[in-house]
């Protein structure tokens, strides 16, 4: 990731991301092998990564709006085990969350945030988003995931190949 897309989500995001409910993100464990925080991270700089190529498209982006949208989105799964009967019910469930705990977070939100927050999850759930920074966001979200996803495979492959090795050797 690029330097400058790294140091820009940390200004725009600064209050955020200093924020008791960003810290308890941090911590909590997200798609097996991530935080809510390290992923909403990811989420905000690959947006703004996409949002810068589609500038040289001439395609305006409110970048500020954009990235608080995406460091809040999934705000709401913080105590999920907790809250959600199960991981369905945290799918569908989450964005709302998600966009009550960045309004109280934020002091209110802009009609591009709440859009961001509220439709991340599309096309999983019904409503697409409305403004391109959500779909951008959107987009950004499932991309990650998927690079998350992959990462832990990997790493999941090398420990059992690791095992493998380590087990042969005391065979022997």
């Amino acid at each position: 990731m690029k330097e400058s897309i790294v140091k820009d989500v940390n200004r725009i995001g600064k209050k955020i991301l200093g924020t008791e409910s960003f810290e308890q993100a941090l911590t909590q464990t997200h798609h097996d092998k991530t935080t809510v925080g390290a992923h909403s991270l990811e989420v905000a700089c690959t947006a703004l990564a996409i949002s810068r190529k589609l500038e040289g498209l001439k395609i305006s982006i409110n970048e500020e709006q954009m990235i608080r949208g995406a460091l809040c989105h999934d705000l709401g799964i913080l105590g999920r085990y907790d809250k959600f009967a199960n991981n369905i019910v945290c799918c569908y469930r989450h964005p709302k969350d998600s966009v009550d705990a960045a309004k109280e977070l934020l002091g209110g939100l802009t009609d591009i945030e709440k859009d961001v927050i509220a439709h991340h999850m599309w096309p999983v759930t019904p409503v697409p988003p409305h403004h391109r920074e959500a779909y951008i966001v959107t987009l950004a979200d499932k991309i990650c995931a998927v690079r998350e996803i992959i990462r832990s495979a990997e790493k999941n492959k090398a420990e059992m190949l690791k095992k493998k090795k380590h087990m042969r050797k005391e065979s022997a």
